[in-house]
This record gives structure tokens, C-alpha cells and sequence, in this order.
């Protein structure tokens, strides 16, 4: 188990409002002086060891712009200005540790309507109803102008994404995640915490254009995420999501996901869920049936740069940081405002009972006949495989490093093979860390041996001083330890 939560800060809506710009300098000094603000709060909040954005990097441009391409890339060089610089300072420049993924004003849609024709009006379907609300329909309605559009060049309305694209490449140029091909699916993979917590990062514009505002994940992109984490091999506690759209919606709303995206989500083993788009901090709950009922928490981060007339009436930019508990079953989300002279501080929202954060817990996934999965208990033997391997193949260095992140208990199998790795890799200070004190004559010797080599005779006495009698030591091997600790001083002198 940690010993101290593991936290995330959750960022979302990055778009600067043309009538209410932010800088970046304003942005990363308000942020920094909050972080030294909230680790002295009570409660304190830990400071964080990743960054998820869930979406809408940039503002975009409307239908019609001239040199529309130019002005998107401006707005991403802005971005990048910003999110290399947050890493900086909150993540010691490490990329690998920012989630990121697209949202509905990061899909171009000067590009995506030069692939649409409009439809004339004898060829308009009987069943236009029907076909325009299908999943993966070709159809789009311009209810400004009243005209229905068919999609013709699919390959140029893909393309519709490629400055987020481009953008996120360039980001992890240094190989931290794969080039993408926009013919490849839109998800992208994550693992964090020393590789306890897996993130599956989705996009949620698929279909999303400048008609049509719906969410939605493509679909397999789910089930493929599931596979490729189960083919990973490594041994997950908690599975987050991320993605941009809201699931919760009004039947007035066009521009939120299907709740039952999320299920699909809960059914594979998902727990957190994280989105933004509301412009507004939400925390909820949702769960299914399969035959035993699994939860999900979903958490929504407010914007962190839109303006006033971009803002529901009385919200603020807000953000969160996000406390996942030691046992990675429960998550604490803090709400941070910025309510005067563009600094942050705690929210405080009525529903959250008028304080600024709310705890949220979950179940841990079950297995096929219903059980719930020890996480630790495999993680567990999986270390001991692998280290015993090592340990076989002439690594013993390999080995200590492997087993050193396990609770070495007294008498245990996986304490034995750390300290025969550890005596092979001659890592004495690891002897010392473990063995104390000693729990048997064996270990006694080690520790003593330990001293030796560390060239530390006083510390290699005290140690058999203490021990010999209450272990029983055999007179002959506590004699032939007094030799070597007498030789060792006096060369010393």
C-alpha cells in the first residue's frame, strides 16, 4: 500500500475566449501559488505527480475563416507554450505523466465542411430522421441555414483533427507515445503510480463536426483499450478514463455522450472516469448491473481558461486536483476557483454541501465467478517470477530492484530471495535496510557483513554485541565474526 495518496491535477478547456483572454505567465502563477497555498491548507492536499487534460486545447475558428489553418496552429503553439511549462514546474519536465486528450474545439471544422456536399432536395431520404440520428450516419443538418449536407470525402473529413494530432506528436516527440495515424484508432495509453494505475485516453469527437456536437468513442475503441491493458502485463490497481464530452444532458442537448459508453467503461474494469466540457466541476456516480453492481466515479473539471460570456452564470474558472486513495478504491476531488484578481483558492459549492471537495468510492473489479481480484496478491507473484528469473540469469541487481518495492516480512519467501539477490549484487546498504534487526543468525552474519564491507567495524560490533547471546550465536562463527571485525580496525588504524 502508499503511504500517501496519489494526485492528479485534472485540467480541462484550455480555449482562450477571444473577449476574456488569460496569459500563460497569469495561468502558470496562479497555479503555482496555489499549490504552495493547498499544501499548507487543512486539508492538505498533496502535490500533484500527474496532469490529465480532458480536452478543448484551443478556441478554434468559425466557419469561414481565411486562413484558417495559420491561426489554428497559432492558437496550439500557445498551448504548447503552456503545457510544456506546467510539466516543468509541476512534473520535473516529465511528459509521460501528462494525459491528454481532444475536445469538440479542437476539431477543425473549416476542414471537416469542405468534405460535405449539400444534399438536393430530391435526394433527400424518406427516412431523414432516422438516417441523420444513426450511429456513423454520413448526414448532417445546418439547422442555421436549413440545409441537409452528405459527407463525400471521408478521407478529407478524417483529417479533421489533424492540427490536434500534429500537436500532441510534437508533444511527445521524445517517443513517449506512438506517432499517430489517424486510420488507427483515436486511444492512446497511460500508466502511472509505478505502473499500479493504467489510463486509457479517448477521444470523444468521433462524428463531431460543425453540425453536429454529439460525443461519442468509436466504437471497439473500448474493448480495445481493455485488451491492450490485460496485454501489458502489468498488474493494475485502479483503470481510469479520460475523455471530453459530458454524459449528462438535457433532451434539449445535443452535445453530450451516451451514458452507456460509460457502462461499457464500468463492465471492463474502469473506475474513474474523468471529462470536462460543462465548463463546470461535477462529481458523481454511476454504476451498473451485471449480476453485481460495480461503480464508477466521474468527475468533471471545470475550465481553466474560458471567460465570463464562455461560463455558466456563477461559475469561475475553476480546475481540480484529485486525491486517489492508498487503496486506489476511493478518490477525493478538490474544486479550485478563481474568483479574484486571477488566483485560485478552494471552491465553495453547494453541491458539495457548501465545502470544496467531495470524496467518491468504487468497488474493486471481480473476477469471472464473481470474486473480487487481489491486485496486490498478483502483483505480488508476478515480482517473485520475475525476480527469480533474474536472479537465475546472473541479474541479481535486477532482482533487488524488483523485490525492494514488496513488504519484505519477516520469514517471507520473497525477504529470503531479496537478500541472497542482494548478497550476489553485493548491494550492502539494501542488507542494512532490510535487516533490521536481525531475525535470525542468518541474517544476524548478513547484517554484520553488511557493516564490514561498508568498512564500518563499530556499527558490525554493536550489531553482534547486541544479538550473539539472544540468537544463540555458535561459538565458533561468532569468533570467526570477531576476527574479521578485529582485522577490519586494524587496518583502520
Amino acid at each position: 500500500m502508499r503511504t500517501q495518496p496519489f494526485s492528479i491535477m485534472h485540467i480541462s478547456d484550455l480555449h482562450r475566449s477571444p473577449r476574456d483572454p488569460i496569459t500563460n505567465d497569469e495561468l502558470i502563477s496562479a497555479l503555482v501559488h496555489d499549490r504552495d497555498r493547498y499544501l499548507e491548507e487543512e486539508p492538505r492536499i498533496p502535490a500533484p505527480e500527474a496532469i490529465v487534460v480532458s480536452g478543448d486545447i484551443i478556441q478554434g475558428v468559425p466557419l469561414y475563416t481565411e486562413d484558417f489553418a495559420e491561426k489554428i496552429e497559432e492558437q496550439y503553439s500557445v498551448a504548447d507554450e503552456f503545457l510544456t511549462e506546467l510539466v516543468h514546474r509541476f512534473l520535473s519536465g516529465d511528459r509521460s505523466r501528462l494525459v491528454m486528450v481532444p475536445g469538440n474545439h479542437d476539431v477543425d471544422w473549416n476542414t471537416a465542411f469542405s468534405a460535405l456536399e449539400e444534399v438536393n432536395a430530391e435526394d433527400v431520404p424518406p427516412d431523414l430522421r432516422d438516417e441523420l440520428y444513426s450511429e456513423d450516419s454520413l448526414l448532417r443538418w445546418d439547422w442555421k441555414n436549413c440545409k441537409l449536407y452528405r459527407i463525400v470525402d471521408r478521407e478529407l473529413y478524417a483529417n479533421r483533427l489533424c492540427a490536434f494530432w500534429r500537436f500532441y506528436d510534437q508533444f511527445y516527440s521524445d517517443g513517449i507515445q506512438p506517432p499517430t495515424e489517424q486510420k488507427l484508432r483515436d486511444t492512446r495509453m497511460f500508466v502511472l503510480c509505478e505502473d499500479r494505475i493504467g489510463v486509457a485516453a479517448y477521444n470523444s469527437c468521433h462524428g463531431n463536426d460543425c453540425f453536429a456536437f454529439h460525443g461519442m468513442i468509436e466504437q471497439g475503441s473500448i474493448a480495445r483499450s481493455d485488451l491492450d491493458l490485460r496485454d501489458s502485463g502489468k498488474v493494475l490497481d485502479l483503470r481510469i478514463a479520460v475523455w471530453h464530452h459530458s454524459i449528462q444532458g438535457s433532451p434539449y442537448r445535443t452535445d453530450y455522450m451516451d451514458v452507456d459508453v460509460v457502462r461499457g467503461m464500468i463492465g471492463r474494469g474502469f473506475r474513474l472516469g474523468l471529462h470536462g466540457h460543462e465548463h463546470k466541476a461535477l462529481a458523481t456516480a454511476q454504476e451498473i448491473h451485471l449480476p453485481d453492481s460495480e461503480k464508477m466515479a466521474v468527475v468533471s473539471a471545470g475550465s481553466l481558461c474560458a471567460g465570463s460570456t464562455d461560463l455558466p452564470v456563477g461559475t469561475h474558472r475553476q480546475y481540480n486536483v484529485l486525491e486517489i486513495g492508498r487503496d486506489f478504491c476511493s478518490v477525493r476531488a478538490h474544486v479550485r476557483t478563481m474568483e479574484v484578481a486571477n488566483l485560485f483558492s478552494p471552491a465553495r459549492l453547494i453541491e458539495f454541501g457548501g465545502i470544496s471537495y467531495v470524496d467518491l468510492t468504487w468497488n474493486l473489479p471481480r473476477n469471472a465467478v464473481g470474486g473480487q481480484i487481489n491486485t496486490r496478491s498478483i502483483r505480488k507473484m508476478v515480482f517473485i517470477e520475475e525476480a527469480e528469473k533474474a536472479a537465475k540469469t546472473g541479474k541479481p541487481e535486477r532482482a533487488v530492484g524488483i523485490l525492494k518495492s514488496l513488504n519484505l516480512t519477516v520469514g517471507s519467501y520473497e525477504r529470503e530471495l531479496y537478500l541472497n539477490a542482494a548478497l550476489d549484487a553485493k548491494c550492502w546498504r539494501g542488507i542494512l535496510d532490510v535487516i533490521n534487526p536481525p531475525t535470525s543468525i542468518n541474517e544476524l552474519v548478513l547484517r554484520v557483513t553488511a557493516y564490514l564491507q561498508l568498512d564500518d567495524p563499530i556499527n558490525a560490533k554493536k550489531v553482534l554485541d547486541s544479538h550473539s547471546s539472544s540468537m544463540r550465536l555458535p561459538e565458533s562463527l561468532e569468533s570467526d565474526l570477531r576476527y574479521r571485525i578485529s582485522v577490519k580496525e586494524a587496518l583502520r588504524r
